[in-house]
């Protein structure tokens, strides 16, 4: 029994040895290491309404990269932010901090679930099989600078903080007069003008992206399709089923209830599919459509005359941006409801972004770092942020 105490009092000794030489080459370790100073983030600008919080020099450089990159991905002319752009980006993130801070104060906050129930509904208005990387290049290219997650709950934070203080505005939108109603349709009859158009249904594989091997076998795949469907046009139903009930086993998606009308726009934009599609007639089926973006087969489902619309007509055909996105079976008064609705409330966030952002900017203190300011604007814009003050900005130039 003495023998085994000793031997475990003697392990115990040999551990801690272990341990307080393991300690001592840390530390030397860490001596040595930090002779060499580690490189430290830079603040650009420091908000504090609740918290103090700072946004970092190479935050700020990354923000400009990414919608640079995301509107570069997409567009022939490259984008090139100037000094003044880049002051824009910077004030707008100022009164994101700000108002988020706010939200944190009184309490106004957003779930995980709704953020990413908010980013599936985005998706899908994107179309069937759309990626996250799709969504962000689409933010990119309406000039959105953020990741996709903090503009999603910047967004649902706004929303959610005008139903808390702005309810009875709110209210009121949702209720238009038929006088109202009768206006903006008046206001809107040239818009309301459906061009010759056609509906179609579309069998489409997407090849932009794929590695040349993929790309050929969705083609051929397609090329397949095209020369069966030459022979028995009828076997179109089946094609067209199985890509709406199983688009990944089989290569392509079904698109139902596509539009184009017969317009400049629509030839620019389109090219194949337009020259095709109007030498079909109803009920017809085409041959294989090649573009940038992938391979496709149509059929034409109805042709639509060229039409002023009343309020009891459908929007089907038309091709207005609101329009596409709505249910082409709604009526036109539906869209100038809706159009109305829609009017209405972006006023009412402009009014009270407007509104908020010069009271928090009042009330949260701004510090700013000019040495790093100038690091990344020209002296014109690093001019404008000195004479914020005057502008009613609670802030401090450092």
């Amino acid at each position: 029994m003495q023998k085994d105490t000793n031997m475990s009092i003697r392990s115990l000794t040999r551990l801690c040895l272990a341990a307080s030489l393991f300690a001592f080459i840390a530390a030397v370790g860490l001596f040595a290491e930090s002779a060499t100073p580690l490189p430290t983030r830079r603040p650009l600008v420091q908000v504090n309404l609740k918290a103090n919080e700072i946004y970092y020099l190479d935050a700020f450089k990354s923000d400009i990269d990414r919608l640079e990159s995301g509107v570069n991905a997409v567009s022939t002319q490259k984008l090139k932010l100037t000094s003044k752009d880049k002051l824009d980006i910077l004030l707008a993130q100022i009164d994101m901090m700000l108002f988020r801070q706010y939200c944190d104060r009184e309490g106004i906050k957003v779930s995980e679930s709704d953020i990413n129930n908010q980013i599936s509904q985005y998706k899908a208005s994107l179309g069937a099989g759309a990626t996250d990387a799709m969504l962000e290049t689409s933010l990119r290219r309406n000039g959105v600078f953020y990741d996709t997650r903090t503009y999603i709950k910047q967004e649902l934070l706004f929303s959610n903080y005008l139903r808390a203080k702005k309810a009875d505005d709110v209210k009121a939108i949702s209720q238009p007069t038929a006088a109202d109603v009768l206006k903006a349709y008046d206001d809107m009859k040239f818009n309301l003008r459906r061009p010759t158009s056609y509906r179609f249904t579309m069998l489409f594989a997407r090849t932009q992206g794929m590695s040349d091997v993929d790309k050929q076998k969705a083609t051929d795949t397609m090329r397949a399709m095209a020369s069966k469907l030459k022979t028995d046009p009828s076997l179109f139903d089946d094609y067209l089923a199985k890509g709406a009930i199983d688009p990944k086993a089989v290569g392509y998606q079904t698109m139902i209830g596509v539009y184009i009308a017969k317009t400049p726009d629509s030839k620019k934009q389109y090219p194949g599919l337009y020259d095709t599609i109007f030498q079909l007639k109803e009920g017809e089926v085409s041959d294989l459509i090649q573009d940038d973006t992938g391979c496709s087969i149509v059929r034409v489902n109805l042709y639509l005359p060229e039409k002023q619309l009343a309020l009891d007509d459908t929007i089907e055909g038309l091709t207005t941006t609101r329009a596409s996105q709505t249910n082409p079976m709604a009526t036109v008064l539906q869209l100038v409801a809706s159009e109305l609705q829609n009017n209405k409330y972006a006023t009412l966030q402009k009014s009270t972004k407007d509104e908020l952002n010069t009271k928090l900017r009042k009330e949260g203190s701004i510090t700013v770092s000019l040495a790093t300011l100038s690091e990344v604007l020209d002296s014109t814009e690093v001019d404008a942020v000195k004479a914020l003050k005057a502008s009613g900005y609670s802030i401090v130039l450092q």
